[in-house]
């Protein structure tokens, strides 16, 4: 009797032990952890029943979890494999672009994003075709090189590219809308860090920027040589006004032509007594006045 009594014990405690083991295994099958970086909703059955779930550990029983991160995501995923995207100019000239771009779900409108796709795979699916077509959609209204007859062109190569990759941003946001009119996802950053053009067309360019300079180089030099121009036609024309004027005043004031033809006899007359090597310097009357001139002082 003790003996079955004891087997009879023994067996309640391992079943007693069995039945733990599979409360505490039940447990942690539903039991999850939610980051503080991600937005998790509950469902059952495809339903939702928890709109946001807390942080920490949660226990969900005949339930399940779907996250979407909340931290900034890249494209592409790997910034050292860039995906090349390719679109059609104005010209048009297709040009292969490599574009990185930053994107992110709002936190205020990602539970609607989960109604709408469900799952955050299918809305970063949405966020890439997005990119592409805001890409190409934006790409339509540049052109690589502008000739003129345009009212309004927008050139990729010129000062102008400041402004492109805004207009890819808002190409792309555009294409973010849901059918509940709120954004899928914000797009925070877009960088154009490349644009490839066929051979043939960037040869063109290229020696078209060169001819651009030279022509730059040789209105430089021209409008330098106008003026240099301009400046020495001044002084002649002034040198001419200046001679005009003065023979007016000359034939309109007899007394001051007198008086200039004075002056320069009497400067003519220093010049002619001047120098080192003359002894006797004697202006007007005879070579005979001169000897009998010496004669005298002998």
């Amino acid at each position: 009797m003790a003996t079955a009594s004891r087997i009879k014990f023994m067996g309640a405690g391992v079943l007693g032990t069995g039945f733990v083991l599979v409360i505490v295994v039940l447990v942690l099958m539903g039991s999850t952890t939610v980051d503080a970086t991600e937005h998790c909703v509950m469902t059952r059955f495809g339903n939702p029943i928890e709109e946001q779930m807390g942080t920490g550990w949660s226990f969900m029983l005949i339930a399940e979890k779907t996250c979407f991160p909340l931290i900034v995501q890249n494209f592409p995923a790997d910034p050292q494999q860039p995906i090349p995207l390719q679109a059609q100019t104005a010209d048009p000239v297709t040009i292969t672009g490599d574009v990185a771009i930053e994107w992110s779900y709002d936190p205020v409108t990602v539970f609607d994003v989960f109604l709408e796709k469900r799952s955050h795979l299918a809305a970063e699916a949405v966020v890439y075709n997005a990119i592409r077509e805001g890409y190409r959609t934006a790409m339509a209204g540049w052109s690589v090189e502008c000739d003129g007859t345009q009212d309004s062109c927008l050139e990729i190569f010129s000062s102008e590219r400041v402004y492109l990759a805004d207009s890819v941003k808002a190409h792309i946001e555009r294409k973010l809308v849901t059918e509940r009119g709120v954004p899928l996802a914000r797009i925070r950053n877009v960088f154009i860090r490349d644009i490839d053009t066929p051979p043939q067309i960037e040869q063109m360019r290229i020696a078209a920027v060169r001819q651009a300079q030279v022509l730059d180089s040789v209105q430089t030099q021209f409008t330098i040589d106008s003026v240099s121009s301009a400046r020495d036609l001044m002084q002649q024309t002034n040198a001419a006004t200046a001679a005009r004027l003065e023979a007016q005043a000359y034939a309109a004031n007899q007394q001051l032509l007198q008086l200039r033809i004075a002056e320069a006899m009497a400067a003519g007359m220093a010049q002619a007594c001047s120098g080192a090597q003359i002894q006797v310097c004697v202006l007007g009357g005879s070579v005979m006045d001169t000897w009998t001139n010496m004669a005298g002082r002998r």
